[in-house]
């Protein structure tokens, strides 16, 4: 079977880049997904947020997702449970079960997110093409098409 190792192998730099505004500042680099590397069960990502910036809280109908933090400091909550979060951190959030974070510290948050199944990559795809600051009616329009609901109260 021949590869073709350009859709399979990423290096630095290399990835579709999303730029989102507040209040989840900093950019989403998509490295593996359907609509760049074919059919796959599961969506690889990088969130970078900038200091400040808040991923709020929510929960996905249908998706299980990793999140390994790897570079800067945050708060994250998962269920009712609040928790500091470091390099080397990591979360695993079932279907059903609220859980977002934020950016605390003064550099980047780097966090490498992985869930399956793929699809809800996509809200980052039409929430980046909203004006901004984006309509939050809009946002949750988007949320409600891909089963993802959001926790106003964090």
């Amino acid at each position: 079977m021949n590869i073709d190792l350009s859709k399979y192998v990423l290096t630095t730099g290399q990835g579709e880049v999303i730029t989102l505004g507040p209040p989840n500042s900093g950019k989403i680099i998509i490295l593996v997904d359907p609509k760049n590397t074919g059919e796959t069960r599961f969506c690889m990502l990088i969130q970078e947020l900038d200091p400040g910036a808040v991923v709020p809280v929510h929960l996905h109908e249908r998706e299980e997702q990793i999140l390994f933090f790897y570079s800067g400091h945050g708060k994250a909550i998962l269920g009712e449970t609040e928790m500091e979060v470091h390099p080397g951190t990591t979360v695993y959030s079932p279907q059903q079960v609220w859980h977002g974070f934020s950016n605390t510290g003064t550099e980047p948050l780097c966090v490498l997110e992985t869930t399956s199944p793929p699809g809800s990559e996509n809200v980052f795809r039409e929430v980046s093409q909203l004006s901004s600051p984006a309509d939050p009616a809009a946002v949750g329009q988007i949320l409600a098409k891909y089963g993802a609901r959001v926790k106003l109260d964090w």
